[in-house]
């Protein structure tokens, strides 16, 4: 495993179909790992995509390249939205919560593909 990966207590292949199960997951509100988990979990698998330099990505490996990397990116923002960088000093952030409609935004993304 590449050294700069993330580590995350989800110990799932990074697959198109293990992304939507985790995403199913959360829906569910039956995720036993932190949505912070989660995320770590999405970078490791851009990462993925990013070190398989061998083949061009098709049109559903962008999709879920976007979703992955849109995850991420929404993570941060909603953090630096929502919390005074004196909390971000101090917050754990395995209590972090974004709101449950992204989540299933994402996932019907993934459902249409």
């Amino acid at each position: 495993m590449n050294l700069n990966w993330n580590e995350t207590s989800i110990d799932l292949p990074h697959s198109f179909e293990n992304l939507k199960e985790l995403l199913n997951i959360i829906c569910r509100k039956e995720n036993k790992f932190s949505q912070y988990e989660f995320v770590k979990w999405c970078e490791n698998l851009t990462m993925a995509f990013d070190d398989d330099k061998t083949e061009e990505m098709n049109e559903f490996d962008n999709t879920v390249f976007g979703i992955a990397r849109d995850i991420e990116c929404q993570w941060d923002l909603f953090l630096v939205n929502t919390y005074s960088s004196e909390e971000l000093q101090n917050l754990d952030l395995s209590k972090v919560k974004l709101p449950q409609d992204w989540y299933i935004e994402w996932l019907t993304q993934l459902n249409e593909k």
